[in-house]
């Protein structure tokens, strides 16, 4: 969202999301009846033109999965929500900028990926996930989780969290995303050849790590390349 002065206002100054679109109720979508292509067109123009069911669509249709970019890039955050909430405001003030409809799905990545990186750096600047134990990290929303597979993520975003924030935001998109390669170069905004330098960097730095981590030795094992 951009001030007066027409800066990009920081990402630590809370906004709160448009009353128009905090507002909304879930309802059945109006566009089930069109095939994906023309919904999406027609979502986008909705979208363009500021109305309130393809705010809501936008919502309901692709909430889940701005979540799961986050939570997959951060492990759970105690900020989730709010970032969810700062994925869709910064969305929403730049629909003009949807160039094909149906790449509507990878520009609400882009927004998320570079949310995610800079919450990351200002994690990091407070030194927060480094001085945190296992203890008082965010439980992730699985009551049911065996304590193995618990200390195995605690462990395994503990790991994470000692890569370089491109590092990380890389091996995330790629293995636990489960991202192509030119995804995770378009969406951290660089070139093939400097994706595959940085996921492979992010492996030999994650493996060394996790292998001395007696809560992650049992999950190592080959990955895709």
């Amino acid at each position: 969202m951009l001030s007066r002065e027409g800066r990009e206002r920081p990402f630590t100054q809370r906004r709160s999301m448009p009353a128009s679109v905090r507002k909304l109720q879930p309802a059945p979508s109006a566009l089930a009846i069109l095939d994906e292509s023309a919904e999406l067109e027609q979502l986008v123009r909705g979208l363009q033109a500021e109305k309130a069911w393809a705010q809501r669509a936008l919502l309901e249709d692709h909430g889940s999965y701005v979540e799961r970019v986050l939570t997959r890039s951060l492990g759970r955050h105690s900020e989730l929500e709010d970032l969810v909430q700062e994925v869709f405001i910064r969305a929403l003030c730049r629909v003009d900028q949807i160039e094909e409809p149906s790449g509507l799905r990878s520009w609400l990545a882009a927004f998320a990926v570079f949310v995610a990186r800079e919450a990351l750096r200002k994690q990091r600047r407070r030194r927060w996930l480094s001085s945190s134990a296992p203890g008082e990290l965010p439980e992730p929303a699985a009551p049911t989780a065996s304590p193995e597979l618990m200390n195995a993520y605690h462990a395994f975003y503990a790991v994470l969290g000692k890569l370089d924030v491109d590092l990380r935001i890389a091996f995330a998109l790629r293995w636990v995303e489960g991202m192509e390669l030119t995804e995770v170069a378009a969406l951290t905004d660089v070139s093939l050849a400097t994706a595959k330098r940085r996921l492979k960097s992010a492996r030999e730095r994650f493996e060394a790590l996790a292998a001395k981590n007696p809560f992650l030795q049992d999950w190592l094992g080959e990955r895709e390349p």
